[in-house]
């Protein structure tokens, strides 16, 4: 079983096509998401849709959350809390029922998803260097642990001091070592590579990688601009920033 794994979508419909596109050319058997679907971009019900039609297993991100929880935006940045203030505006209530459907967490095929940090999926806590990979091993029991909320992709090996970097090449899992592994951004790259980041996991053959895909970015901004969004959404993203 090999899977497609992706994360923060983030209502960008013209990237998450692309990534389907690519998953489909790689011939995976599935899709997993570590949420985040909505927010930021300007096709939520399109991009929900999508998902409900394609992954095994969803789980929620904090965007996703604060899509039906008004509450929650309380901790976002003014660009975040007015997209999110639009998104409510135009999901229906099938969409905002099936978002606070979504758990927390899963595990599948020895793998957990979680959106933020296994030791505290709800307070949505970013796992930014290896520092704090390491501190998150003690929290769950799988042989991987897939993540986003950062945007930016990581390997960690438990007992590994550093970052592994995995860009566009396979990489061997090694046996009885456990990790975590963050995915990036399909939907709002902030590595400074603008291009539509997911996985690929083979849990038989051990193996991770890392897929960039191009896609029309600058449709995905002018559609941001035209619909009364933040410009600032549209602009970042053609920079990957």
């Amino acid at each position: 079983m090999r899977y497609a794994v992706v994360s923060d979508i983030h209502s960008n419909w013209e990237a998450f096509a692309a990534v389907l596109d690519a998953a489909a050319a790689e011939g995976v058997d599935g899709y997993l998401c570590l949420g985040d679907l909505v927010g930021y971009g300007p096709d939520p019900d399109r991009v929900i849709a999508e998902v409900q039609e394609r992954s095994m297993v969803t789980v929620r991100g904090n965007h996703d959350h604060a899509a039906f929880d008004a509450e929650e935006d309380r901790f976002f940045n003014d660009w975040a809390r007015e997209a999110i203030a639009w998104t409510r505006d135009r999901l229906s209530a099938e969409d905002r029922d099936y978002l606070s459907g979504l758990g927390l967490t899963a595990s599948i095929d020895g793998a957990l998803l979680v959106h933020a940090a296994p030791s505290a999926p709800r307070a949505w806590r970013y796992v930014l260097s290896a520092a704090d990979a390491q501190a998150e091993f003690p929290y769950f029991d799988e042989t991987v642990c897939f993540i986003g909320h950062s945007h930016v992709p990581m390997v960690v090996a438990e007992s590994e001091s550093e970052i592994r970097d995995v860009r566009e090449d396979s990489a061997r899992l090694s046996s009885g070592v456990r990790h975590i592994i963050n995915v990036g951004s399909v939907g709002q790259p902030r590595d400074g590579d603008r291009r539509a980041s997911f996985g690929i996991y083979d849990p038989d053959q051990r193996t991770y990688r890392l897929v960039r895909v191009d896609y029309d970015a600058e449709a995905t901004s002018r559609k941001i601009l035209d619909s009364g969004l933040p410009p600032f959404l549209g602009t970042r993203l053609l920079s990957g920033r």
